[in-house]
């Protein structure tokens, strides 16, 4: 695992499914709702992709700075390589991720072993009390590097100042 800082120069718009959890929610098979989310996004939206297509999960609506506020996640793709042809569908949302100053921590694996890597990684970091960044809390992203939800790379951005 390695991190860098990376200063995303322009926005990404994305567009996918959203649902709004925790993270303690996450931790019981009974409440969780992040797994479900990326298995829908895979058997409903992955088709619609180009094969090899970046695929994003944005973290969003953060209800605090800390570990046990809830927050929005959204399964996704960037919407400049769609043309919007499928605006009938009501659970889709667009979500915006801002340009500015992130700290990318990358995996690279067997999924979803990797994503949590990342996660506990960037958790252990930015809980570190000599931790030379600090987060914004507006918006992160998973960057699911050519697409494969079952192994490869993957980029964690944390919004910092």
């Amino acid at each position: 695992m390695s991190s860098q800082v990376k200063e995303l120069s322009t926005a990404i718009a994305c567009r996918g499914i959203s649902v709004r959890t925790t993270n303690l929610a996450e931790t019981s098979f009974e409440t969780a709702k992040l797994g479900r989310l990326w298995q829908k996004f895979y058997q409903n939206h992955v088709e619609h992709l180009s094969e090899g297509e970046d695929i994003y999960g944005v973290f969003h609506n953060y209800e605090s700075e800390d570990l046990v506020g809830a927050f929005d996640v959204v399964a996704s793709w960037n919407t400049a390589n769609h043309e919007d042809n499928d605006k009938s569908s009501a659970e889709l949302v667009t979500v915006t991720i801002p340009a500015g100053k992130y700290l990318v921590f990358t995996e690279e694996g067997r999924m979803p072993n990797t994503v949590m890597n990342a996660w506990e990684k960037a958790w252990e970091y930015f809980h570190n009390p000599d931790c030379a960044h600090t987060r914004t809390y507006n918006v992160d992203f998973e960057h699911y590097i050519g697409g494969n939800l079952e192994y490869g790379q993957l980029d964690l951005y944390i919004g910092i100042e």
